[in-house]
């Protein structure tokens, strides 16, 4: 059988076919951008939109560059695809083998949790547990797949900003608010902002946790790609030891100039259950790292110039700084496997704790 490794054909460049080819038909949906009224508060009231990939059927935005690549390897002659992962990756690569109607194989590591393979089985795939971190199931996936000529991951994640201009309507946002783990949905935004000429009228705003923190390090290591020693933050979907050289590129290109800030697990999870209750949404703590920046100030700090030197130190200009087009801001809702009402009640009891402790530091210090 002539299989291909998903995360192999991301990797490989294609000389004869363009990443902007599309194919007829889309596995992904069209997701909805709300306006979110109680989060104006937190960003000095202005319109606050919240661009809804937890609604994708395979539950985040990663379907949409999956996707692409499994219809390019279905018309390139494979026969299986086969995806190292034990989440969202996986999830989305199942779900459009299921409706492309070919074989598809995950590998996921020894400690991924039953209810995330028993999802992928759902949608018709078959699951091996192989290794303990994702390198090693990466690797064995490699040994058993066939090299590919091709890829159309970061053009399908672009169309989010495609749907994004259609719904605004003429409006341009000031900011884009996204997660970053290895760079691939950065990147994609990017790639959509250039297409519709927005390179010096919106900015992004790159959000991770400490403990993740690969994309904040390179920045503050002038723009060269460096190694991230140790995950340490309990943020599994974005835990990259290294990001993409691409999403690199584009941050030394300063076109459009994106920013990097970082919040801590707990303030992920404070943001879960806020979310939750102000949205009626649940989400994980992945997600929760870009809305976080809405909730704990940042975005409402960079609007408003009113931030600490050390937030906006490594910030990468030019001579012609990009003035505040005073747009709204767009919050990418990432989606994420990751999430339940148990999950929920950890994240509650997470943050709670935090806060007795915080509070009981007052009271000590008064």
């Amino acid at each position: 059988m002539n299989t291909i490794n998903i995360h192999k054909l991301k990797k490989m460049n294609s000389p004869k076919l363009s990443s902007r080819q599309n194919f007829n038909g889309n596995i992904y949906v069209r997701t909805p951008l709300i306006e979110s009224v109680p989060l104006r508060k937190y960003c000095a009231y202005r319109k606050v939109y919240l661009k809804m990939e937890n609604c994708q059927p395979s539950g985040s935005f990663k379907l949409r560059g999956i996707s692409n690549l499994c219809k390019y390897a279905l018309s390139a002659g494979y026969t299986e695809v086969v995806c190292p992962s034990g989440g969202n990756a996986g999830l989305a690569t199942a779900y459009a083998a299921m409706k492309l109607k070919i074989p598809c194989h995950i590998i996921v590591g020894q400690k991924t949790p039953s209810i995330i393979c028993d999802a992928v089985r759902e949608y018709g795939a078959t699951v091996e547990r192989y290794g303990i971190v994702w390198e090693q199931a990466n690797q064995h996936a490699i040994e058993t797949t066939i090299d590919s000529k091709t890829a159309f991951l970061l053009y399908g994640h672009s169309t989010i900003v495609d749907e994004i201009a259609q719904d605004l309507d003429g409006e341009i946002p000031s900011i884009i608010v996204t997660c970053c783990g290895g760079g691939g949905l950065l990147c994609g935004i990017v790639q959509g902002i250039r297409r519709h000429g927005w390179e010096k009228r919106t900015k992004i705003l790159a959000m991770e946790t400490k403990g993740t923190h690969s994309f904040n390090l390179c920045v503050k290591n002038g723009g060269r790609r460096t190694r991230l020693n140790e995950i340490t933050s309990l943020v599994s979907s974005l835990a990259a030891n290294e990001v993409c050289e691409k999403v690199v590129e584009y941050f030394r290109d300063n076109q459009p100039q994106i920013l990097s800030r970082l919040i801590t697990d707990v303030q992920a999870a404070e943001t879960c259950v806020h979310f939750a209750n102000d949205h009626r949404f649940l989400i994980g703590l992945a997600c929760a790292t870009s809305i976080a920046a809405v909730y704990t100030g940042i975005v409402e700090r960079i609007i408003t110039k009113n931030e600490d030197l050390h937030e906006s130190l490594y910030d990468k200009r030019d001579e012609q700084e990009m003035t505040d087009n005073e747009g709204p801001i767009v919050v990418i809702v990432c989606g994420g496997c990751e999430i339940s009402l148990n999950h929920l009640k950890e994240y509650r009891d997470l943050f709670d704790t935090q806060k007795s402790i915080e509070n009981e530091n007052i009271s000590i210090n008064s």
